[in-house]
């Protein structure tokens, strides 16, 4: 059926292991068959091949790589064992669905596919062409990959469904707001590291000898330096011009694409069944039967509709085709003529009463409605041919170059300099792994020829030659003596600090008098605050320090010391509390925080649902293959 659907759109380590706790939620998606004979575990009797888990580890190392996190050694077998327990939940949710039936209907997998997924947009509008050229370039079906939408959109509905039957109790969410609106009075002391680091004084002999023992900390990396040229896509794209006659004939050239099936208008009544269907048809043929006897439609269905999209619109459901409309209702209003009033038509909804106010006969898109995306297409093929008859100019000269400024200015190209560039990529290649590897390859065979022309992205190709090439080499003393002195005064002042908050711990606990003695001390400020848990002008680790506290007995206090955001250190002392009064919270506050607590509450449900199927479930894992070395460690 979607295939038919298809048919008839038209237009154009630092590893935190907290990301790998939460990882068996991040679904991969099991296929139905596996090609290897070995298996790494089985669910309910469905095997997980060895080569599905493989492939599946090695997606998840890509995605760190991707992100900049490098996973140690040690943790790999960490990160195989969540990825199989991602696999085993989702093929334990996969196996849930088909059992209990989960469904969704061909018309809701078209309709995300074609107003819901930007990648398949131009202009706003579906694009057929620009749908299976993503397709294509991923090697995949329609079919494949509708089903998969199909499949995603099932486990969507079934966690939508657990997360929507979650609720906080009354007094649960009571006892919250009493929490959040806690407030605790607390003494702070404040020590300003740069006050105290300021008047530090530092011998020259002290400075040569922390440079001296600490010379890796100080390396320039080794660098290339070098010229380039590059040809962009885009560029030529936005110097693309295309006249409209182009236009217009492309669009001739094209009908077949913008075949358009009827389309119709139509408003509605709808009376929903509610508890007793009888009653329901009852008014849903009063007002047909006014209707009938030429009373306003609009004014109707803002009096007797049940559907809240459309009465204030009068029931107007838009200008939608049959296959837009599938159903009796469908029936009716492609049955109908212009201002015609249908009889009752009953759904799986209710009953609905018509009226089809315009319909357009079968015909061709408006040239209109698509000038855009014609536009843009013939644009972006023009540059695509552009660009292919430059790369080949480019490609014929180098034969003979050597070099790349007569090369740029006998092909008329800007020469662009690049100095500095590291192992960490750099200028306006920011980080492209492909220019790093090309540029270092260069480096270890000490070539300092034109390269080959590199395609670094889908729109940008260059060609280059290194104009030097220099050692990775230790910062001399005067470039990095200001940060080591910054970071010596700092460490220093790290020290001081210490010590003045270990005697002002001292005075807090024995009650002293804490005023007088820090008032010789310019480095420290003192304050009393009053917070609560979303108190904005006080630095968080304090916050969170001082409600990470049991709250203490009456006339009594407590004292603690910590490092705040902004590296100064901070003595605490909690003295009082008092909870927070549900009826101060504005509503539209208080309203919200309910619906939060009731997504949390459904994501715990969730989780637990999943485990629950985790316990029912009979789970084989083979651990010599799980812990086994892998061709991608």
């Amino acid at each position: 059926m979607l295939q038919n659907i298809r048919e008839r759109f038209t237009g154009k380590f630092a590893l935190v292991v907290l990301a790998l706790i939460c990882l068996p939620f991040l679904f991969f998606g099991v296929p139905s068959d596996f090609i290897a004979t070995d298996y790494v575990a089985k669910v309910n009797g469905n095997k997980v091949s060895q080569a599905f888990f493989e492939n599946s580890y090695r997606n998840e190392l890509l995605r760190y790589d991707a992100e900049g996190v490098e996973v140690p050694e040690e943790a790999r077998s960490f990160v195989r064992g969540n990825v199989l327990n991602t696999i085993i939940n989702n093929l334990l949710i996969d196996i849930y669905i088909d059992e209990n039936d989960v469904q969704v209907s061909d018309e809701f997998v078209t309709k995300i596919i074609t107003e819901n997924t930007p990648d398949f947009l131009v202009d706003g509008k579906f694009s057929k062409e620009v749908y299976y050229s993503w397709l294509n370039e991923r090697v995949l079906e329609p079919a494949q990959f509708e089903e998969s939408q199909r499949l995603s959109m099932r486990k969507k509905q079934l966690q939508r469904g657990v997360i929507g039957t979650s609720f906080v109790t009354p007094s649960e969410y009571r006892r919250y707001l009493n929490l959040v609106g806690e407030q605790r009075e607390v003494t702070i002391a404040e020590i300003d590291l740069s006050i105290l680091a300021e008047p530090i004084e530092l011998k020259d002999e002290d400075i040569e000898t922390y440079y001296s023992t600490r010379l890796n900390e100080f390396m320039q990396p080794e660098s290339i330096n070098f010229d380039y040229i590059e040809i962009n896509k885009d560029m030529m794209n936005d110097m693309s011009t295309i006249n409209e006659e182009e236009i217009r004939q492309y669009f001739e050239d094209s009908k077949q694409r913008f075949a358009q099936e009827e389309r119709r208008q139509a408003s509605h009544i709808l009376i929903l069944f509610g508890d007793d269907e009888t009653v329901s048809e009852k008014k849903a043929q009063e007002a047909l039967e006014r209707s009938k006897q030429g009373e306003s439609f609009s004014e109707l269905a803002l009096e007797y509709s049940d559907d809240g999209g459309t009465k204030e619109r009068g029931g107007d459901l838009g200008m939608l085709t049959k296959s837009q409309l599938p159903g009796a209702l469908g029936d009716a209003v492609f049955a109908m003529d212009v201002n015609e009033i249908s009889n009752l038509v009953r759904t799986d909804f209710g009953f609905h009463i018509t009226q089809l106010n315009k319909k357009e006969s079968d015909g061709q898109v408006p040239f209109e409605s698509v000038r855009g995306e014609l536009e843009a297409e013939l644009k972006a093929q023009e540059s695509s041919v552009n660009f292919t008859k430059i790369e080949r100019e480019l490609s014929d000269a180098l034969f003979d170059a050597k070099d790349i400024s007569v090369l740029a200015q006998d092909l008329n190209f800007d020469l662009n300099k690049l100095e500095g560039f590291n192992d960490n990529g750099g200028g306006v290649f920011g980080a492209n792994q492909i220019v790093i590897d090309a540029l270092f390859d260069a480096q270890r065979n000490n070539d300092l020829q034109l390269s080959d022309i590199i395609e670094i992205d889908a729109n940008r190709s260059i060609v280059f030659q290194v104009t030097e090439f220099k050692d990775a080499t230790v910062k001399p003393i005067e470039e990095v003596r200001d940060q080591i002195i910054s970071e010596m005064k700092f460490v220093s002042a790290e020290v001081l600090a210490n010590n003045i908050a270990i005697k002002i711990e001292e005075l807090m606990e024995s009650d002293g008098d804490i005023a007088s003695t820090l008032a010789e001390l310019d480095s420290v400020s003192l304050r009393e605050v009053i917070i609560n848990r979303v108190t904005e002008d006080v630095d968080f680790v304090i916050q969170a320090n001082v409600f990470g506290m049991k709250k203490p007995l009456p006339g009594s206090s407590k004292v603690s010391t910590v490092v705040m955001q902004n590296s100064n250190y901070a003595v605490f002392k909690l003295k009082n509390h008092a909870y927070g009064v549900p009826e101060m919270i504005p509503q539209e506050e208080r309203d919200a925080a309910k619906e939060r607590l009731n997504q949390q509450s459904g994501v715990f449900d969730y989780t637990a649902f999943v485990s629950e199927l985790q316990l029912n479930a009979e789970i084989e894992k083979d651990e010599e293959l799980l812990n086994s070395a892998s061709m991608f460690d």
